[in-house]
């Protein structure tokens, strides 16, 4: 009898064994599972990315485009989860490979067509009295000359001031459009958040126009006459 009380302790004692070895191997496969696969089944969100750089105004081809998981907690404002909201648009700006994607640095279109006899031109800083931040491309923009009068303070200093202007109204407006708008990185500013002007990517640095050679080289005489510009604008309908 009590033979076989032990005998019956030692399968119990084996049996507890074998289902605890099973157990922890299970155990170790979970983890091992989680680990390698299962946290970014589970937890991970699938965004579009793209599997090439790009640079401004490419079209964004289906090819173009890869899915990949990311942590929830590096996912970007407004990420992109669908393909087919970029594809046939066209890159704002320089994207890097495998970039996470948000709509705002895409456009529907790339620059207005150039003419023949249009050129891209860059506004230099020092003939630009003020423009409005919220200025986009695509813009049509107008040259509001602004005549410069030196005038002398109570020290005897210069004063050049828009309180101390002289606008000649019979002066054209010359009218145009934005091609590119850069930051001081040289990157283009555009939205943060779809077609929200209210934020921008970054501060405006520089200003690229679509112009032609005679209203060029009108705005260059006029500069070098003393003339500024307050820059007005028409935002554009698309």
């Amino acid at each position: 009898m009590k033979g076989h009380f032990i005998r019956r302790k030692v399968k119990s004692g084996a049996v507890f064994s074998i289902l605890g070895i099973i157990l922890m191997l299970t155990t170790l496969a979970i983890i091992y599972f989680w680990e390698t696969s299962g946290r970014e089944k589970f937890l991970y969100t699938e965004v579009v990315v793209l599997n090439q750089s790009v640079e401004a105004g490419t079209v964004i081809e289906p090819g173009m485009l890869d899915l990949v998981k990311v942590n929830p907690d590096n996912l970007i404002e407004g990420a992109v989860v669908d393909k087919d909201k970029v594809t046939g648009r066209y890159s704002a700006h320089y994207i890097p490979k495998y970039s996470q994607l948000a709509l705002a640095y895409f456009k529907d279109e790339s620059i207005g067509t150039i003419k023949e006899d249009q050129y891209i031109f860059t506004i230099p800083t020092d003939w630009i009295i003020t423009f409005p931040s919220s200025l986009r491309r695509g813009d049509t923009i107008y040259f509001y000359p602004v005549k410069i009068a030196s005038e002398k303070g109570e020290e005897g200093r210069p004063i050049n001031s828009l309180s101390s202007t002289k606008v000649i109204k019979e002066r054209k407006l010359v009218k145009s459009e934005v091609a590119y708008l850069k930051d001081s990185g040289n990157r283009e500013v555009v939205n943060t958040v779809g077609e929200d002007r209210y934020d921008a990517s970054a501060n405006i640095s520089s200003i690229e126009i679509i112009t032609s050679y005679e209203d060029m080289s009108y705005l260059e005489n006029l500069a070098g006459s003393s003339w500024k510009f307050i820059l007005l604008y028409k935002a554009n309908p698309n």
